[in-house]
């Protein structure tokens, strides 16, 4: 492994330390046990910051930080933003029902009720319950159980979801897809650049389809920390991006796209994490974007703090949250 870290201690947003420091040796009793951790798991990348500030930085030999990586599950984070962003430009309302943008739905008593935030939550009763993902299929399904009744963390949401704002977008004639429309409008202003998105005769897949870089993606995490607000504006709407770290009365574990701490002592499985195991338990505000390979975005901001950690693999296995955290909180 390549053990080279970045810091700086300039009271700057990620982006501006980033591009004027230089690469340095880590101190070894600083953060040494979880970028060991890390790297012991396959581990490509691994970024500490604080207040927008870079801690340490670690690259595995033929990664660099612009290099990257599939985010998997963790993707579905990004659905967060994009709807605080069409929530921000009044295109869309979390509460609307469904049917208002998915015309036929709003004939059929069961799906005339689902709210795009229901959608979002995981608790609008839908899922493919082991069949093939796929728009039409998402179009065509019928509520399980009325929407608030059950959690499903489904990839039936988001690529309804990715539907929906497309053909809000189409509304604005702006003529970009959601993943073009997030670029330009908020992550590329954050400085969350370039991002690979993987797109289908279904759309863009915001469930299963971005890859970002560790400099990239801890950016998102600082926008999301700051509940939406750069450089003393309200980027997008603050009151989506808090829903997304909020968990429900379904779930308590789940926000939007993100994972909470606030619940995790309960054992039952949830994004392949074990936070539940952690003693002493996890702080209550701690929320995450979670891949099955342990690809992470933490995000603490009582602590002001966004962890990114990447995997090289994307089939990687073996990671653990419970035994990470507490490696890198005795070093903080």
């Amino acid at each position: 492994m390549n053990r080279r870290a970045f810091l700086t201690t300039a009271a700057c947003t990620l982006a501006t330390a980033s591009a004027g420091a230089q690469n340095t040796v880590a101190p070894a009793y600083r953060f040494s046990a979880a970028i060991d951790y890390s790297a012991a798991r396959d581990g490509a990348a691994l970024l500490i910051a604080r207040n927008g500030v870079v801690l340490a930085e670690r690259y595995a030999d033929g990664a660099d930080p612009g290099t990257l990586w599939p985010l998997g599950a963790a993707t579905r984070a990004f659905a967060a933003l994009l709807a605080a962003s069409l929530v921000q430009d009044g295109v869309m309302r979390l509460d609307e029902p469904v049917g208002m943008t998915l015309g036929d739905w709003a004939a059929d008593p069961a799906k005339s009720v689902i709210s795009i935030q229901a959608l979002l939550a995981g608790v609008s009763g839908l899922s493919f319950n082991g069949q093939e993902p796929s728009l039409a299929a998402a179009l065509a399904l019928t509520p399980s159980t009325p929407p608030g009744a059950r959690f499903s963390d489904d990839a039936a949401a988001y690529l309804l979801f990715s539907e929906i704002a497309r053909r809000k977008l189409i509304t604005t004639g702006n003529g970009l897809d959601p993943a073009s429309y997030l670029m330009e409008r908020t992550l590329g202003p954050v400085g969350c650049t370039p991002v690979a998105w993987a797109r289908t005769q279904d759309g863009v897949l915001l469930h299963d389809g971005a890859a970002a870089s560790a400099r990239g993606w801890a950016q998102m995490g600082e926008l999301i920390r700051r509940e939406g607000v750069w450089r003393a504006e309200q980027l997008v709407d603050g009151f989506t991006v808090r829903e997304a770290m909020r968990g429900g009365f379904v779930e308590p574990r789940a926000g939007i796209g993100l994972w909470l701490a606030a619940g995790s002592t309960d054992p039952s499985p949830l994004a392949g994490s074990d936070l539940w195991r952690m003693r002493p338990p996890a702080p209550l505000d701690l929320v995450m974007a979670a891949g099955d390979a342990g690809q992470r975005l933490y995000i603490i901001p009582s602590q002001r703090l966004v962890i990114v950690r990447l995997p090289r693999n994307a089939a990687a296995r073996g990671w653990s949250d419970a035994e990470f955290l507490p490696l890198l909180y005795r070093d903080l």
